[in-house]
């Protein structure tokens, strides 16, 4: 009887140490997938943070300046002229002025035209 006992404590011990490291498994590969995920945002964030360098660089830039200047201002260089298009003229030369036509995809075109 006494061999039973001990016996079934023994199983017992064992199968808490192996539900412990179990989960300590478990545990272990989910930290890793954090991390992997982790260092996917890092990466991500680096590569926003360079183009915003960039970006950055860009607006100060002496060019830069001089094209929002003369494209927001209307500002010109000596011997320059600035010419202003009213925008009922542009919209009627470049079209505008007409309803755009809706492109649809190939099936729906024919679906209209066999059920419309």
């Amino acid at each position: 009887m006494l061999k039973k006992i001990a016996l079934g404590f023994i199983v017992l011990v064992i199968l808490i140490i192996a539900y412990n490291l179990i989960r300590q498994i478990f545990e272990a590969i989910k930290s890793g997938e954090r991390l992997s995920q982790s260092a996917d945002v890092v990466y991500q964030l680096e590569v926003r943070n360079r183009s915003l360098k960039e970006k950055l660089a860009r607006i100060q830039s002496p060019e830069f300046l001089e094209e929002e200047i003369r494209n927001r201002l209307g500002f010109a260089k000596p011997g320059e002229t600035v010419v202003i298009i009213p925008e009922e003229k542009l919209k009627l030369v470049l079209g505008a002025s007409s309803p755009a036509q809706i492109r649809y995809p190939n099936w729906l075109g024919w679906w209209k035209v066999f059920f419309k």
